[in-house]
């Protein structure tokens, strides 16, 4: 059985879909809300976490582009 992909850093995940930091940990926050006792601890995202990270921020990316497509 392979090992599950390794937790990742706000800023390695930010910085991998071209956004800041801050507004990621927006993200999270408000989707994806920690224990009480994780607050001013390091912020590891789990592997399923930063996968629908990823697909939000694609999809607003995606949403933006279609937006800005002279149309025809």
């Amino acid at each position: 059985m392979a090992d599950a992909p390794a937790n990742i850093t706000p800023k390695a995940l930010a910085d991998e879909l071209g956004i800041d930091p801050k507004r990621l940990r927006g993200h999270l926050r408000k989707n994806h809300t920690r224990a009480a006792e994780a607050k001013n601890t390091t912020w590891l995202i789990p592997h399923d976490v930063a996968d629908d990270v990823r697909e939000h921020f694609e999809a607003l990316k995606a949403a933006k582009a279609s937006l800005e497509t002279p149309k025809a």
